[in-house]
This record gives structure tokens, sequence and C-alpha cells, in this order.
């Protein structure tokens, strides 16, 4: 099997000795919203009405704007459904549930699927596990960097199953970091003078439960698995999260 052949090729994947799906609930717990976006704004205790449509109307923006990227790319882009991966309160399944009138949001936490389920939108829909169908567009936006590699890519690989032939992809990934963040737990790629593997895993171990851990993928496995899935037309951009750089990947099942 080519994914077999390819992560051979590769040192065995350091298991990560962290229950990140515990700190996760424990966030959507706590404060679900800056969880989703650390401002302070959006912590539980300084929550209103106005920073809350502040909140939700971000999720329209990017929606809008990813939306526009790809019908210029795409002029025949006008998606029917879609998969919102890492959906955490639904920030961005709402507006595709109003762009498509059938979006499902999926999320490891039940703290945060509870707290999406309360904020109602006709057309959106969600759920812990990834449903059996197919879909016209996936999309998962700083999710991917907050899951330990060796559980992304098989989850990348599933969720790609699930994509539609001429279907569409707004994914996320973190790649590497400056070296002011080499030490930061979850670090795999650091960049100075030339590419560094790190490996501070065991860093992990001593955080407390409930933090937001940054991981590092490898863009070379995530092409492997989207050319697989039959998504070869790409576009590529680059993110910077506070010196955790990444990119923005597009593109489109083609088979």
């Amino acid at each position: 099997m080519v994914f077999h052949a390819l992560f051979n090729r590769r040192p065995a994947p350091e298991q990560t000795p962290r229950d990140t799906d515990a700190d996760w609930e424990e966030i959507g717990r706590t404060h679900p919203y800056f969880g989703v976006l650390t401002d302070p704004r959006f912590r539980s205790e300084n929550l209103t009405e106005e920073s809350l449509a502040d909140f939700f109307r971000s999720g329209e923006h990017q929606i809008n704007h990813e939306a526009g990227l790809l019908r210029g790319r795409y002029p025949d882009f006008a998606p029917r459904s879609a998969l919102d991966f890492g959906c955490g309160v639904g920030r961005l399944t709402r507006p595709l549930a109003l762009m498509t009138g059938d979006a499902f949001g999926v999320d490891i936490a039940e703290s945060m699927l509870a707290e999406a389920r309360r904020q109602e939108c006709e057309g959106a829909t969600f759920g812990r596990d990834l449903p059996d169908r197919h879909f016209d567009w996936i999309v998962s936006l700083i999710v991917f960097q907050h899951i330990p590699p060796e559980r992304g890519y098989p989850l990348l690989k599933a969720l790609m199953a699930r994509l539609a032939v001429g279907g569409f992809i707004t994914l996320q990934f973190a790649l590497y970091r400056d070296l002011r963040h080499a030490s930061v737990p979850g670090g795999r790629i650091v960049m100075g003078e030339d590419l560094t593997t790190v490996s501070n895993i065991e860093a992990l171990r001593d955080l407390a439960k409930g933090e937001m851990v940054m991981f590092d993928y490898d863009l070379t496995v995530i092409c492997a698995i989207l050319f697989n899935a039959g998504i070869t037309d790409l576009e590529l951009s680059h993110t910077d999260h506070g010196g955790f750089h990444g990119a923005s990947i597009r593109g489109r099942r083609t088979a």
C-alpha cells in the first residue's frame, strides 16, 4: 500500500503522552468561545451580547472570504453541503449552513457540542462522529494544529474519504515554528539557520489539564494523503499564528 510504504520510510511516530480530548472537554466546559478564538473578550466572564455577536460574525467573514477564494479559482464553486471538522461552538458551521443549507459540525468535546446546539441555526447539525456520507466542501481551520499528528493523519484520511468527487477542501495545518517556540510542547520542526527536527513531546506531561497544545505536521504526509484521495489540484498560502507557521490548503477532488 502507498501509505504503508510512506509511513515506513520514517521513524515510528512518538506517542503523545497526553489526553488532548480531555483538554478540549475542559476548555469547552470553562471557556468554550475563548478556546476557539483567544481574545479576552471571549472568555466566559467577559462575554456580552455584543462580543458574542462579534464572535459569530468573525465566522461569517471567514467563510465568505474562503468561499470567495475558491470561487475565484473554481467559477462553478456552489457547494450544497459542508462538513466542519473541529467545529467547536459552531462559529464556522453556522455560516456554512446558511450558505449550503446542509452543514454538519464535528467535534470531540461534548461540552463544545452542547454549546453549539444551544445556538440554533437552520440547516446545521452537530455530532461527535464523522457521518457516513459525502460532502461538497470540507472545512477545518485552526483545528489540526491541536491534534497530535499520529492521530491527525488518519483523521485527515477519513475526512477525505467523505469528500464528493468534484468537492472542495479548505484546511489549515501548523508546519513549523520560530526558534523562540522551540521548547513549546508539541514541537517537531523549528526554523533556524536550517530545518531542525526537535522532540519536546515529553514536556506535555507537565502541562495542566485544559491547556491548548500546538503540534507541527509534515507537509509531505499531508500531500500524500490528499493526492491519494484524488485531490491533486491544490493551492497553499502561508499562515503565522504568533510564530507558529503553517499553511492554508485549498483544492478540489478531481477523481
